[in-house]
């Protein structure tokens, strides 16, 4: 017997890709939601979304910058409308398995991620730039920010077990003109903008460049840009790794067998799954730290991963280009396994289960490391 249960989301909208992939998939598969009981609706106002619901949740964004300006009034605020709701979920749509919104965790049942770091434990522990891997840049290679932060650590333990994987960035249309339809969307409401994602090539189609690596280095954090500006340096004077318009760089990821995405401000970026649309090979840091959903970053299935130092950087990719044909496998599956997530009825039927997980899980339980 299905379940009724309304839930309702209080969100700033699509106004940022993140945003974006957040609502995407909760406006297109609803239908498969209504089949498991669950009642979608969103708002923008506060008093008006804790009404007359089951489940509320927050979207992180919605916030902005009143995090940095006023986090003791956006406490209470949560605090206020767990107490009129009974269950408050927290969902943080930010990049990165790090974060700075540790305060949060208190005051709500549940605290959703687009990714998670496999060892809950790590978050005990500040991070040097809120990140991982900025952590580790830091550490490893003194790396210094302009203007250098950590991220507030979890100072009780039992909290972890409130830390769940929503989904990622990728349940949005990131195909040629899906950014477009989109914005389009924000502006119209029309629902037949947000379907899937268009323009799908074969992995093994004649593609004659041997890898493309086109990415900006300009980040407000050094320990962000710094893996880039390595690999840029790794590949000056091999191959132009400029930005391109957008017409040109699908072009050119249509037609390149391997795609480099490093880390930016996360270590999911959106050029992964315009990787798996366009059927190149994905080429990035190793992402065996992190927990996510749909699960599409597994080294040597779905893409091949190199070390966060970039000593093998060179190695890997010699191995990949001298024998591409054994690694065209690992293209298909990225694409398949990305493609099972957004198309068909049964793509609706995946997410509304993951959703429904998500909304009857037993929050108080602890977090139990895997084996």
């Amino acid at each position: 017997m299905a379940l009724n249960i309304q839930v309702h989301i209080l969100t700033a909208g699509f106004e940022s890709p993140n945003g974006c992939a957040f609502l995407f998939p909760l406006i297109r598969f609803q239908r498969s939601l209504c089949d498991l009981g669950i009642n979608i609706r969103i708002f923008n106002n506060v008093e008006i979304a804790v009404q007359n619901c089951d489940i509320l949740l927050i979207e992180n964004k919605f916030y902005g910058v009143r995090w940095a300006v006023e986090r003791d009034s956006v406490l209470a605020e949560l605090l206020w409308c767990k107490e009129q709701v009974g269950a408050l979920i927290y969902v943080d749509i930010t990049d990165s398995t790090g974060w700075d919104h540790a305060d949060a965790l208190p005051f709500v049942t549940a605290y959703l991620k687009n990714q998670l770091l496999v060892d809950r434990n790590r978050y005990l522990s500040p991070m040097y730039g809120y990140r991982p891997f900025s952590n580790y840049f830091h550490e490893q290679f003194s790396v210094v920010d302009d203007n250098p932060a950590y991220s507030k650590p979890i100072n009780d333990p039992d909290l972890l077990g409130r830390l769940g994987v929503g989904w990622n960035s990728g349940f949005a249309d990131w195909s040629l003109y899906g950014p477009m339809r989109m914005a389009l969307y924000r502006r119209t409401q029309w629902l037949v903008l947000l379907g899937e994602p268009k323009g799908w090539n074969r992995p093994s189609i004649s593609r004659n460049n041997d890898m493309t690596c086109r990415f900006g280095i300009s980040y407000a954090r050094e320990t962000v840009s710094w893996q880039r500006k390595e690999i840029r340096e790794i590949m000056k004077g091999k191959l132009a790794t400029d930005k391109l318009n957008r017409r040109g760089y699908f072009r050119e990821l249509c037609n390149s067998k391997v795609v480099v995405s490093p880390f930016g401000l996360g270590e999911i970026t959106l050029k992964d799954f315009e990787v798996f649309i366009t059927g190149g090979l994905l080429f990035k840091p190793d992402m065996s730290h992190i927990e996510t959903w749909a699960d599409l970053f597994v080294d040597g299935e779905t893409m091949v991963s190199h070390r966060w130092d970039l000593k093998d950087f060179e190695e890997k990719l010699d191995e990949i280009l001298s024998d591409y044909g054994n690694f065209v496998d690992i293209a298909y599956e990225g694409q398949r396994r990305y493609r099972k997530s957004m198309i068909g009825k049964q793509a609706g039927e995946r997410f509304a289960n993951h959703f429904h997980g998500l909304l009857t899980r037993d929050w108080e339980q602890p977090w139990v490391a895997n084996d």
